[in-house]
């Protein structure tokens, strides 16, 4: 009786001892489950971190494509203003526009690129490269636009001096015929002078323009200072002209207006009437020749 009550105590007393040990054994399943849900974690963070990154690129290409697309319609904008100036020949339109093609070839190169690219380490550094390959509003733009001006004022400038010639043939015709033209001589030097230092400024400014790095950016202040010499020399010299352009019209009408007066008697042709007087007949004004 002794030996089976032993043993069914040390049998129950081992049942109780696995039934104790049972919950902890089901938890760490020897550490199989544990492995289980830390590989869920890392898959889970590997898949958020994927979408992450998917998500940057495509952000990335979006940005790019908007940024690539403001500069092409400013470049196609800026081509258009280049086809339809009548003051630029047919040379200077066709060196600024083919200027202006090989930005629009390359920027568009670059967003296909962009487009394929795969990660975003490499979409961000061919971003960059939308600013520092392609300097479009800080240097290529303005300085198309510059040379655009600075040709438009060159044809003015010259258009002007064709007309310096003339007028000096016509007060030197008045000179010969003993009027003063002394105002006019200082007037139309006036002009001649002006647009000397209009066309030096023009031709300095516009070398200074085509040297300038479209791939770089500008010197500061460059554009700056080719703005104050388009306002400050040549449209103030372009006001002086037309000044003294006014101040010549009336002297011009004065000479000729005294040409036209009544001739003198040695000029008169003397007549005979039918009744043998003689008379002198009015002579009309010798018009203007």
């Amino acid at each position: 009786m002794k030996k089976t009550t032993l043993i069914t105590t040390v049998t129950f007393a081992g049942i109780m001892l696995i039934q104790g040990a049972l919950p902890a054994f089901a938890i760490n399943t020897v550490g199989g489950q544990a492995l289980i849900n830390q590989l869920n974690r890392e898959t889970n963070q590997a898949s958020r971190a994927a979408n992450r990154q998917q998500n940057q690129l495509q952000n990335i290409i979006n940005r790019s494509n908007t940024l690539i697309q403001n500069r092409l319609t400013s470049l196609n904008t800026l081509s258009s203003r280049v086809q339809n100036d009548p003051r630029l020949s047919a040379n200077e339109k066709s060196t600024l526009s083919s200027d202006i093609q090989t930005y629009i070839g390359g920027l568009t190169a670059l967003k296909t690129k962009i487009d394929a690219d795969t990660d975003a380490t490499t979409a961000r550094s061919d971003e960059k490269t939308i600013i520092t390959s392609y300097y479009i509003y800080v240097a290529f733009e303005p300085k198309i636009r510059y040379l655009i001006i600075l040709n438009n004022l060159q044809t003015t400038t010259a258009n002007l001096q064709a007309l310096v010639p003339q007028l000096q043939n016509l007060i030197n015709t008045f000179k010969s015929n003993g009027d003063d033209v002394t105002q006019l001589q200082s007037l139309l030097s006036d002009v001649s002078s002006q647009l000397q230092t209009i066309n030096t400024t023009i031709t300095n400014d516009t070398a200074t323009v085509e040297n300038i790095s479209t791939t770089s950016q500008p010197a500061s202040g460059t554009f700056s200072n080719i703005r104050n010499d388009i306002t400050q020399v040549v449209r103030s010299g372009f006001s002086k002209i037309r000044s003294d352009f006014e101040q010549m019209s009336p002297l011009f009408k004065q000479i000729i207006s005294q040409k036209q007066v009544t001739p003198t008697s040695s000029q008169a042709v003397t007549t005979t009437s039918p009744s043998g007087a003689q008379t002198t007949p009015t002579v009309s004004p010798v018009p203007t020749q």
